[in-house]
């Protein structure tokens, strides 16, 4: 029957039910537009229908959740945004990018500590001293630029690099970009395992008997393991020791990243906060400060609207976060585990 002969409140039906059926079809078209754009912007080329139609269903999902925790980004504090990690679900997220990082008794224990490591290692003294309100050492020149370590479990090496290479700026007086690669291939026999995982100390106690690693420049990254090509010829830093803080104490880190310098830092990243983390004060507060499966550099720390944070640098690249960094969560339990293993190198 054509809906010219239906009754009226038939016909309200019938274009109501048209209504919506247009209306779900831009949204839909509306989404795969947007899903060509992301997939065009980021580079991905998938198998075939069905693989690119259950990232598809991956990205919807993950861009659903954007949207729901941005209409309450007031309450929240902070804000997230689409980015390269949207056809990934979370455990994927993990494997790629993330792992469980071991947190030894040294960091509870100085007797363990010196036992273990001998005057390689000390424990950071809190400095009885007035601390400036905020500190950005990027201001000061010792903080290189934001870098990105692909789909490689490697952040270690991300952090401890630049721990090393603000604490070399501080003392030489200029700026080294040094190799991350040359951890991920060469560090194995400290306990590091390439791009699928290793820790701060195992990094610094490579650097020191290694008696330094190269520059960036001369052993670029490769976000991939491969045979160790340290050359005595390119070392740009050394270190002879590395200061552990206590852990737990969010004072004591702060009193060490202001008169010390950038600081490395485990941390519990595995949540879709930090994935599509975009800007504000990154406030997890289901995230664990035990449980650590991701390693950033800590650079400063300061107030914004009335909440403290720490500034952070990633290494996801500069398109995520604030230009690659973070304001984490200051003061706030030892949110996330940023104070739980927390170190720097010395020269």
């Amino acid at each position: 029957m054509s809906s010219l002969f239906l009754p009226t409140p038939l016909k309200i039906w019938a274009a109501l039910l048209l209504m919506a059926a247009v209306m779900l079809t831009e949204v839909i078209g509306g989404l795969q537009t947007e899903w060509e754009s992301w997939k065009t912007e980021h580079l991905r080329r998938y198998l075939d229908k069905g693989e690119d139609q259950q990232k598809f269903s991956i990205w919807k999902a993950n861009m659903d959740y954007i949207e729901k925790h941005n209409k309450d980004a007031e309450k929240h504090g902070f804000v997230l945004k689409m980015n390269k990690f949207g056809d990934m679900t979370r455990n994927e997220f993990f494997s790629d990018y993330q792992c469980v990082q071991s947190i030894g008794p040294e960091w509870k224990d100085v007797h363990s500590m010196k036992s273990a490591y001998g005057s390689r290692a000390s424990q950071y003294k809190a400095v009885n001293l007035s601390l400036p309100e905020s500190i950005d050492w990027r201001d000061a020149g010792i903080v290189t630029g934001v870098k990105d370590q692909l789909r490689c479990g490697a952040s270690y090496a991300f952090s401890t690099v630049g721990a090393l290479e603000g604490m070399n700026a501080l003392g030489k007086g200029s700026l080294v970009k040094l190799s991350e690669q040359n951890v991920v291939d060469c560090s194995g026999p400290y306990g590091n395992h390439g791009c699928t995982c290793g820790s701060v100390i195992n990094t610094y106690l490579y650097i020191i008997d290694n008696g330094g690693i190269d520059t960036a420049s001369s052993y670029p990254y490769k976000s991939k393991q491969y045979y160790c090509k340290f050359s005595t010829s390119n070392v740009g830093a050394k270190a002879t020791g590395f200061v552990l803080i206590s852990s737990g104490s969010e004072s004591d880190l702060m009193s060490a990243v202001a008169t010390a310098g950038p600081v490395a830092v485990h941390v519990d990243a595995n949540s879709y906060a930090f994935q599509f983390y975009s800007d504000g004060i990154l406030d997890v507060v289901y995230c664990s400060s035990t449980n650590l499966s991701h390693t950033v550099l800590v650079v400063g720390y300061g107030t914004y609207k009335n909440k403290d944070y720490w500034l952070i640098k990633n290494s996801w690249g500069p398109n995520w976060g604030i230009n690659g960094y973070a304001m984490m969560a200051r003061n706030r339990y030892n949110q996330c585990g940023i104070a739980t293993a927390a170190s720097f190198p010395t020269l």
